[in-house]
């Protein structure tokens, strides 16, 4: 057992021995406030913990969080190419089935339609469905990008297991709710001073923020295993995305190479041809020499 492990044992004693002397001094509250309302955490914080360590029960039908199984929560990204005529309408019409679907099944988190002149034009659309609606809803998506004379070009799915947290903030939960009414019920029940009225409710306080951060972060993942996010962008295809000026900006995109491979075909054509030209040089070397050696015999 550690030394963490043996102090809150420590602080669970003097929490009995507290609750024993208010209770044998009629009821003092200013007897020790502020130790009973450590030894109350400490003694809630223990019991947390040993609520956790414990292995958790096998899944089945009809239980709490710890009988779930495991729930994973689904992303799924989709990329769609298609003429440039076609992307608007089809993120339009994506959007429109999840929103006539009900945020029960879908709920759309964001969308835009953006062009670039008349050469290029995007989309993009997010969002969180049920898992099962979302299943049938993807296959929708490549059917309709076929028939808008594009493609799918990209369908990826990504996975993320939330068990352990939800389990773990579960159990957190529900140890700082307990202590939250231990500590109530000792503002009830005990009289004292102002001083140890006031740092009770600020405990009360801090324990009470504590639960709103835990149930706002558990909510927010079980609303990620229950919903499956997906992500789609759509892009115009390159045949479709031509304005008067690509071919101009191509030719400058590539000056470079073509400069390079026109010197390397010049370099190419004096690699091939050098030999020959010495070998002609040669030859009108002698030439030449024959010629003037017969006009001086002349």
């Amino acid at each position: 057992m550690t030394a963490f492990s043996l102090r809150r044992l420590a602080l669970g004693a003097v929490s009995l021995a507290a609750l024993a002397a208010c209770s044998q001094g009629g009821g003092d509250y200013a007897a020790a406030p502020a130790d009973v309302v450590a030894a109350e955490a400490g003694r809630v914080a223990y019991s947390r913990d040993a609520e956790v360590a414990a292995p958790a029960p096998p899944p089945g039908p009809g239980g709490d969080v710890a009988n779930a199984g495991v729930m994973l929560a689904y992303s799924y990204s989709m990329a769609i190419e298609a003429p440039k005529t076609a992307i608007a309408s089809l993120a339009r019409a994506h959007e429109k089935a999840c929103l006539d679907a009900g945020p029960a099944l879908c709920q759309v988190m964001g969308s835009s339609v953006n062009a670039y002149g008349e050469d290029q034009v995007s989309a993009y659309l997010n969002l969180r469905a049920e898992p099962k609606w979302l299943e049938t809803f993807r296959g929708a998506i490549a059917a309709d990008a076929e028939k808008a004379g594009g493609e799918l070009t990209a369908n990826t799915v990504s996975a993320e297991d939330l068990t352990q947290f939800i389990i773990d903030t579960s159990a957190r939960l529900e140890a700082k709710k307990t202590l939250r009414e231990r500590i109530r019920t000792l503002l009830e029940t005990r009289e004292g001073s102002l001083n140890d009225i006031l740092a009770a409710e600020r405990a009360l306080a801090e324990v009470q923020g504590e639960i709103d951060s835990m149930t706002a972060s558990l909510d927010a993942a079980k609303a990620r295993v229950s919903m499956s996010a997906l992500s789609i962008s759509y892009n115009s295809d390159p045949e479709t995305s031509i304005s008067m000026w690509k071919p101009l900006s191509e030719a400058f995109s590539g000056f470079g190479r073509t400069s390079m491979q026109s010197l390397a075909e010049a370099v190419t054509f004096i690699a091939r041809t050098w030999p020959s030209l010495v070998v002609l040089l040669v030859v009108l070397t002698i030439l030449r020499a024959w010629w003037r050696g017969r006009r001086k015999k002349a």
